[in-house]
């Protein structure tokens, strides 16, 4: 479909949304079913693009709408609180103090122990969130010296079934 027909089809729709709006409340539903009865002709021109656009919506929609509920199984990293990305500590090349989000199963040993450190240095009281990096940190301490990152290292550690 062209520039020109989409634009033409678009401006086509916006008629159609205005004089359905004039008459009483906007309702989609009503959009949906003039276009399909009065215009149906138009529609069958732009169908598989109408299709695919709305398949991208669903898709799109589908994506967002999905929540931690959805997936109610541990993963490597158990049943934790910690986030899916997780915020890294870094010195850039002029010394600062510089911030970056990795994957969880992306980070290193030392990632994990300078998170660790900055939580030490907070209240006295034990977070959530340090019980859970102090467990991933029991659980791969045995493979540091053979694995790169805290997710293969857990994984070695759930294949050797370690608690």
């Amino acid at each position: 479909m062209s520039n020109l027909e989409l634009r033409e089809f678009h401006s086509f729709l916006e008629g159609v949304i205005e004089d359905s709006s004039r008459e009483k409340r906007f309702s989609i539903e009503k959009v949906v079913a003039t276009v399909l009865s009065r215009h149906a002709g138009r529609l069958d021109k732009i169908k598989d693009e109408v299709m695919v656009l709305g398949l991208r919506a669903l898709i799109r929609n589908n994506c967002r709408a999905k929540v931690i509920t959805a997936h109610d199984g541990p993963d490597l990293f158990g049943n934790y609180g910690v986030g899916k990305r997780v915020s890294v500590r870094y010195l850039d090349e002029n010394g600062k103090t510089r911030w970056d989000k990795k994957l969880r199963s992306e980070l290193s040993f030392d990632d994990l122990d300078g998170i660790i450190a900055r939580l030490d240095g907070g209240p006295p009281k034990q977070s959530r969130d340090r019980k859970d990096y102090d467990d991933i940190a029991r659980r791969a301490a045995p493979y540091r010296g053979v694995a790169e990152t805290i997710g293969e290292a857990l994984e070695m550690a759930e294949r050797d079934e370690l608690p």
